[in-house]
């Protein structure tokens, strides 16, 4: 990052230790470079900067698109798993039906 500012390790070092502050002639370049939006509004000789990081609000846009996506993944699985039990119950109650003919028929043949 030092380097694509242009400044030395020191200064970048110190910036991230909140030694000394960011002047904002870097902040075009840390915007793109982070993904992060800046805005100010100037009241008289002062700026207020207001620092939106764009970046962190698509990462939670798209965990809760993921989050909502597996949870309907989940009732539809849990409903399926439902549908499937019943359906194995179905079977199961078939082949104790054809066992017992089975059965029936073997002691008709003895």
């Amino acid at each position: 990052m030092a380097a694509l500012l242009n400044v030395s390790q020191a200064t970048y070092n110190n910036w991230v230790n909140q030694k000394t502050t960011v002047a904002p002639k870097y902040y075009p370049v840390i915007t793109k470079v982070c993904g992060i939006e800046v805005s100010y509004q100037a009241y008289g000789q002062r700026r207020a900067y207001s620092i939106e990081n764009k970046s962190h609000e698509n990462e939670l846009k798209l965990y809760q698109k993921f989050t909502q996506n597996l949870e309907e993944q989940i009732a539809y699985l849990k409903e399926r798993a439902g549908e499937l039990q019943f359906k194995l119950q179905e079977k199961e109650s078939i082949l104790r039906s054809q066992q017992e003919e089975i059965n029936l028929l073997r002691k008709r043949l003895v």
